[in-house]
């Protein structure tokens, strides 16, 4: 997994916040990860982005599609 993972718009990291949830997230690079938690892990990142609910809306999609 690339680390941050490819953004379709900028992050938004004006709120001291966002900058340190960024950089925690950072901190799993190089970690094994198991296929869900690399998908959490980009959901994460996703929403540290500017338009970070079509990425939130596309995951509970997926999910609702895997309870079928």
């Amino acid at each position: 997994m690339e680390f941050p993972p490819k953004h379709k718009t900028p992050y938004v990291l004006g709120k001291e916040q966002y900058k340190r949830i960024f950089d925690k997230l950072a901190k799993f690079e190089g970690k094994k990860l198991s296929e869900k938690d690399e998908e959490l892990i980009k959901l994460l990142y996703s929403q540290l982005e500017a338009n970070w609910g079509d990425p939130l809306e596309e995951f509970v999609d997926k999910l609702l599609e895997e309870e079928k």
